[in-house]
């Protein structure tokens, strides 16, 4: 059993490693420069990460814990049930995702284009999607296609903004943010 004090510890190094990518791009990401981050030592840090690659996979579960939270803290300003707040929550995200200083946005690009065909640490990213797409499959058949399709719809403004591509016109985002909510999938729930 890790020690509160290695769990905090293994957490610096970790918040360290997504400040040097999200300041200095992914290929400035090194033990040395982890650790002088975290205001360790080499040795402290490899002490918690013994290799690059574990440290990679403890940035990416990271990443993946970050969009489960998200997901439910935005679900959660809905009054209803799970399927009926999945959207709406979606969107929700997407607008403080808008606000955003991208500081995750540019770690999870970082990551995720660098590891997309490494199945072994992307595996904590997959398993997420997975329960998304799940919730998904679970919904009656008239709601399952118009709740993929805006579930894909929002993966695309995601996606567009995470890469900076996005459009900057805001009425038209919030239109289209509306037109998922409301016609695509009827939803019908009330922020709590």
């Amino acid at each position: 059993m890790i020690s509160d004090k290695a769990r905090r510890t293994r957490e610096s190094i970790i918040v360290a490693a997504r400040e040097v990518i999200r300041r200095d791009g992914f290929d400035a990401l090194t033990m040395d420069r982890a650790a002088k981050e975290a205001g360790l030592s080499k040795g402290a840090c490899m002490y918690h990460f013994k290799n690059k690659r574990e440290l990679y996979a403890a940035l990416i579960a990271d990443y993946a814990y970050h969009l489960e939270e998200e997901q439910r803290r935005h679900e959660a300003l809905f009054k209803g049930r799970p399927d009926e707040t999945l959207v709406p929550g979606l969107v929700e995200w997407f607008k403080s995702f808008e606000k955003d200083s991208r500081a995750w946005a540019d770690v999870g690009v970082a990551l995720l284009s660098q590891f997309v065909h490494d199945e072994e640490l992307m595996a904590p990213v997959y398993e997420w999607y997975e329960r998304l797409f799940h919730r998904i499959d679970a919904l009656p058949d008239e709601e399952r296609v118009p709740a993929f399709v805006a579930v894909m719809a929002l993966e695309g403004f995601f996606y567009t903004r995470k890469f900076g591509v996005n459009p900057k016109r805001s009425t038209l985002n919030e239109a289209a943010w509306s037109y998922i909510t409301s016609e695509l999938v009827k939803a019908k729930v009330e922020r709590k």
